[in-house]
């Protein structure tokens, strides 16, 4: 099916951004260690000044979105982040390299609430699902394939050409994104901005509790995989085979539900967000059960189980950007922001956790422990939404599902 102008240009720029922010990200992170040979505090740093900004000023960008042409801000936002990439290239201080990563930073957060804000003014809400699992394979595909083009082109050239090769990638965007053609804001969602956005955050709470919950019991094991693998005695080919059965999970599911017909598309439930979550769960607590358990079949039980793992993750990637646009069509930047801000928080908190369990508890206790965190956080969720806390109120859109979903 041919896409309308609008939405292709959505997605062959976002696609071209992602690729370009991947490369130049890891490319960022072979200069510190190879060119500055950072000490892991200093590692540490530049972590931070890639997380920090997105904490503190992600929900402030998404009610610039709001307010202003997201359009605008995206393609300032890309052009000054291939500004900073520029200037990382030709710096040789590490203070000012730090300073350079942060404000990179800055600039790369403005596309998920600008993009988002762009689909609810481009897209009808009843293609938005099909979009967003477009949008979730492209941005998959760019976490498979950046990373071998850019450790290819430092191997083949040196951390500067990668860093160049991102700059293409993010001016093809650039202009990619200045294509595109949005109808100005409806009068109504602009009449009282003020009233709009106190009337759609009171309902925020809930959507930020599942995704700081999903962000912090994933990331609380991803970049401890390939230390648990090594301490278990698996060969290195093993985290090979276990990221590309992810990966080629979260794309199936993606192009699966892109394919599915609009009267099968996600709505914006709450559900479509509860239900991948909690068996993402179920899968983390399978894997620590396969840790405790040994045995010969754990290496051939793994690669299906993060295959599983996946599938229901791009569910809940694309549920998460239907449900945004679905309920905050007025507030989508700032929604976006705020939602980026704690997942920050969560990715900058939750290794750290899971560094501690690791080295006190194993590999069994890391994975038992997310999985039982999201269980608990997840059962609080639900005690509360049918007390009818503070902010668990559904929106208008929510009263009119069906009976008896989550």
């Amino acid at each position: 099916m041919k896409l309308p102008g609008n939405r292709a240009l959505l997605l062959a720029g976002d696609g071209l951004s992602a690729f370009g922010t991947w490369i130049d990200f890891l490319a960022i992170l072979t200069l510190a260690a190879y060119q500055f040979n950072v000490t892991p505090w200093q590692m540490a740093v530049v972590s931070a000044a890639g997380l920090l900004p997105g904490i503190l000023l992600a929900p402030l960008i998404g009610r610039l979105c709001d307010r202003g042409n997201p359009q605008h801000l995206l393609l300032f936002s890309i052009a000054a982040r291939v500004a900073a990439t520029g200037a990382i290239i030709f710096c040789h201080d590490f203070t000012a390299f730090a300073l350079l990563v942060g404000l990179r930073s800055v600039f790369a957060m403005v596309a998920m609430p600008a993009i988002n804000v762009m689909a609810v003014r481009a897209i009808d809400e009843a293609e938005r699902p099909q979009f967003y699992s477009f949008l979730n394979v492209l941005n998959n595909g760019a976490k498979i394939l950046a990373p071998a083009i850019g450790t290819i082109s430092s191997s083949l050239a040196s951390e500067v050409f990668a860093l160049a090769l991102s700059l293409v990638f993010s001016t093809l965007a650039l202009v990619v994104f200045a294509c595109i053609r949005l109808e100005p804001r409806a009068a109504s969602a602009a009449a009282n901005p003020q009233a709009q956005a106190t009337a759609a955050v009171a309902h925020v709470l809930p959507l930020l509790w599942i995704a700081a919950t999903y962000a912090f019991f994933v990331f609380m094991v991803n970049n401890l995989v390939p230390l648990v693998l090594q301490q278990a005695g698996f060969d290195k080919a093993l985290l090979g085979v276990l990221v590309s059965c992810s990966g080629a999970g979260n794309i199936l599911a993606g192009l699966w539900q892109a394919r599915r017909p609009a009267a099968a598309a996600m709505r914006g439930d709450i559900g479509e967000l509860l239900r991948p979550a909690l068996l993402a769960a179920a899968g983390f607590g399978g894997i620590g059960l396969l840790f405790w358990l040994g045995g010969a079949m754990t290496p051939r039980v793994l690669p299906v189980v993060f295959f599983v793992i996946g599938i229901v993750s791009a569910r809940f990637a694309i549920a998460l950007n239907v449900y945004i646009t679905r309920h905050f069509p007025t507030t989508t930047g700032h929604v976006s922001g705020l939602l980026q801000a704690w997942q920050n928080a969560m990715i900058l908190v939750a290794p750290l956790v899971g560094a501690w369990v690791l080295q006190a508890h194993g590999a069994p206790a890391l994975f038992g422990f997310a999985a039982l965190s999201a269980a608990a956080s997840f059962s609080v969720f639900q005690i509360v939404r049918m007390a009818g806390g503070p902010g668990f109120a559904p929106p208008i859109a929510d009263k009119k599902m069906p009976a008896g979903r989550i």
